[in-house]
């Protein structure tokens, strides 16, 4: 709550580090956050930041994800900040694909994986606005996935192009 006042927001997701910027993966429990973050880091090398709650702020225009000694289950967790290099959403699938999220599609997905409480109107407000805020400033997409190296190898390409442009 004190977080929201002060224009942080957690959101449930499991983060690496991969050139230079943090990557969330976020979609509710048991989706594969974890799963897909170990891919990254057993075939690409990416550093493991967080597996499980990440919180979002900004340094004046810039997204940041500032480490947190939360870590539930996984024991995998940071302090330090990084730079938020995007958000991937992640959704159990038969296939590896990568869709596009529409501009209200965007906010929505950021919003709803909030777990900063919204109590009253005006925090709500505060989340919605920051949730769009996010979601105009980093890349952000859906992952329907399997548990195989190739859902990395699909995301891997993607965020690839995203820092690449």
């Amino acid at each position: 709550y004190l977080a929201g006042r002060r224009g942080m927001y957690a959101i449930h997701s499991a983060s690496i580090l991969y050139r230079g910027g943090a990557w969330l993966f976020s979609a509710s429990s048991g989706t594969g956050k974890s799963t897909h973050t170990a891919l990254w880091n057993r075939l690409y090398g990416a550093e493991f930041l967080n597996g499980d709650l990440n919180l979002l702020a900004f340094d004046g225009a810039r997204p940041v994800v500032l480490g947190i000694p939360w870590c539930g289950t996984s024991e995998i967790c940071t302090e330090k900040r990084y730079p938020l290099g995007g958000i991937v959403f992640l959704r159990q699938s038969p296939r590896d694909e990568i869709s596009e999220l529409s501009d209200t599609e965007r906010a929505l997905s950021v919003l709803r994986r909030f777990i900063s409480p919204m109590w009253d109107e005006k925090a709500a407000e505060r989340a919605a606005d920051f949730a769009e805020r996010i979601s105009g400033s980093v890349p952000l997409c859906r992952l329907s996935c399997t548990k195989e190296n190739s859902a990395a190898e699909t995301a891997k390409n993607w965020v690839d192009g995203q820092i690449d442009g």
